[in-house]
């Protein structure tokens, strides 16, 4: 992608961003080709989240055996409580499918992968330096690189989850915003009605600091990325901690004072509280706004290989099956949130012209009347696509959601369905630092994820970039400014189409 290498050269010294070569996506263009069948004594090890490994595993385990003709998958328990074996056999026993699953969390995942003791870990955050620093000082010999675990089919997200705040279903608040959560985890607001509630005491109720399900609100609320920090501002609340989510989601709901937080696919009967940003949006952790990555407590799920030990033919198939439409309907059937694009209603698009009206008066955001015009031209008449593609930091590089994300936007495009539209990729930036730097980029990552989709055999597609207009997030730090440095995906139906 010459064009995006050039025009990151000229605007990175400006944005601090240190320009990549983009690597091409030779697995979206590669021919689709029959999968080897799986071996007759075939064996898959995980190790990692509990959300994965109880929640997600067993649907999963289960298509993937019955597409591979053994449709009658046991479980048997494991060692503990946080393990089990699944187990399948076929004619005459000639076949066998056995699925070890280890979930006692996710930083748990990580050392088996290394040692050669888990064929995958499964994670529900990314993984970070800290993790493999950590493996260093423990004496796992031969631990790669942080680069070497985010290299294309190393880290594959597999769905989709949000953290939702749940309390009971008869409480009467009706939002909270990230301040309120904020307090009530450090007991500063104790009682419901110092947020518009009834006057009954705040009980909150936590999952296990090992999750981390623990970790993401800390990170995301609290600004604490280490959980027994966490744990320790917490401490004065004597939160009960939960080593099952299942088990949180049904003390919240039989606690009219209660509230806690779970991933969105285990909240059985609670109620989820629509979470209000700090410059004034209001989100549901609905499918849209989550696979779009805009609610603000959205989450990926991952699952990583060995950066340099060879995948085993079982391993391949299972995360090709996993990633395919086949796989991610499963997960959806499972109560996840899967990758599948989806299209945005009327009243979305309405309320995106909304929000680029107001960064142009100056409630939320410094926006220049030239860019929310070019974005209300742009998407006149036309349905968002869930597919937002996003970047490593630092880089002008697709991160590995966007990357599988080409070929499934390819395939939607080439799609009877949308055969006849047209495709505009729309640029955005985050509003610090120079504005007219920030524009450049913007269009310049609109045009690489273009032309990168050309190359897949897309037609009828064109790109625009501007700049900071029609903020998703908001630009106070880091993480929520980074949620605006995107490209979205919007489709129009053409004349006749």
């Amino acid at each position: 992608m010459p064009r995006l290498a050039g025009l990151c050269a000229v605007v990175g010294s400006l944005l601090g961003v240190v320009p990549v070569t983009w690597a091409p996506a030779t697995w979206a263009q590669a021919p689709s080709l029959p999968a080897p069948p799986l071996p007759n004594d075939a064996a898959l090890r995980l190790a990692g989240s509990n959300i994965i490994g109880l929640g997600m595993i067993p649907p999963l385990a289960a298509a993937w055996s019955r597409k591979n003709g053994l449709p009658a998958l046991r479980t048997e328990p494991g060692q503990d409580n946080e393990e089990f074996v699944m187990l399948a056999e076929g004619a005459e026993n000639a076949r066998r499918l056995r699925i070890e699953v280890k979930f006692h969390g996710t930083p748990t995942g990580l050392e088996p992968l290394l040692r050669g003791q888990a064929d995958m870990w499964m994670a529900a955050r990314p993984v970070r330096e800290a993790d493999l620093e950590a493996m260093r000082r423990r004496g796992v010999p031969d631990v790669p690189p942080l680069s070497a675990f985010l290299a294309p089919g190393v880290e594959n997200v597999i769905g989709l989850d949000a953290m939702a705040i749940i309390v009971h279903p008869t409480n009467p608040v009706r939002k909270l915003s990230i301040a309120h959560l904020r307090d009530v985890f450090l007991g500063r607001i104790t009682n419901w009605s110092q947020v518009g509630g009834a006057s009954m005491p705040i009980s909150v109720y936590a999952p296990d600091p090992n999750f981390a399900t623990f970790e993401s609100v800390c990170a995301s609320i609290l600004g604490v990325g280490i959980p027994q920090q966490c744990v320790q501002r917490m401490a004065r609340l004597a939160a009960p901690h939960f080593k099952s989510v299942d088990d949180l989601a049904d003390a919240v709901s039989g606690n009219p004072g209660a509230i806690g937080w779970v991933g969105i696919v285990a909240k059985r009967n609670a109620r989820v509280m629509p979470i209000e940003t700090e410059c004034g949006s209001v989100y549901d952790p609905e499918a849209f706004s989550v696979k779009a990555e805009e609610y603000p407590l959205a989450r990926r799920y991952f699952i990583y290989v060995h950066p340099s030990r060879p995948s085993g033919a079982t391993s391949q198939d299972f995360l090709r099956f996993i990633l395919s439409q086949d796989g991610q309907a499963a997960l959806k059937n499972a109560g996840a949130i899967d990758l599948l694009p989806g299209s945005s209603s009327e009243d979305y698009t309405l309320a995106r012209l909304d929000g680029a009206a107001n960064a142009l008066d100056g409630t939320r955001t410094r926006v220049r009347a030239t860019d929310v015009q070019a974005f209300e031209d742009a998407i006149q008449e036309a349905s968002r696509l869930s597919v937002t593609f996003r970047f490593r930091e630092g880089t002008d590089m697709l991160d590995a959601r966007a990357e599988a994300d080409l070929g499934r936007l390819a395939g939607l495009m080439q799609s009877p369905a949308y055969a006849k539209s047209q495709l505009s990729l729309i640029g955005f930036s985050a509003a610090r630092g120079d504005y007219m730097a920030n524009r450049v980029l913007s269009r310049a990552r609109a045009a690489a994820v273009r032309d990168r989709l050309l190359a897949l055999g897309v037609r009828n597609v064109s790109s625009t970039g501007v700049g900071p207009a029609s903020p998703v997030s908001c630009n106070g730090d880091n993480a929520t400014a980074a949620l605006n440095q995107r490209v979205e995906a919007w489709v129009r139906k053409l004349p006749g189409g």
